[in-house]
């Protein structure tokens, strides 16, 4: 007998809920920087230089929008991209 599991994977991403990029790894409990609106985040990699970047359902940035289209920022190098810019 097959036992057969119907695995989804689904986001909370929208529009309206990204704020920024975490300054770092946290736990839960513990206190985070985020970095918002107009900050600088040095700690990318593989950025498109000049390009918008959006976050992706799974997380990850891409230069074409997903859906939702979400817009992460404008990169500035290879690894610094500005926050929703």
């Amino acid at each position: 007998q097959a036992i057969v599991y119907n695995v989804t994977s689904s986001t909370n991403l929208t529009t309206e809920n990204f704020i920024g990029f975490s300054d770092a790894a946290y736990s839960d409990g513990n206190t985070a920087t985020v970095q918002v609106v107009t900050a600088l985040d040095d700690a990318q990699s593989g950025l498109t230089t000049g390009s918008k970047h959006y976050v992706q359902t799974d997380g990850t940035l891409s230069t074409t929008a997903g859906s939702p289209s979400v817009l992460a920022g404008t990169a500035l190098s290879d690894t610094e991209i500005l926050v929703k810019q």
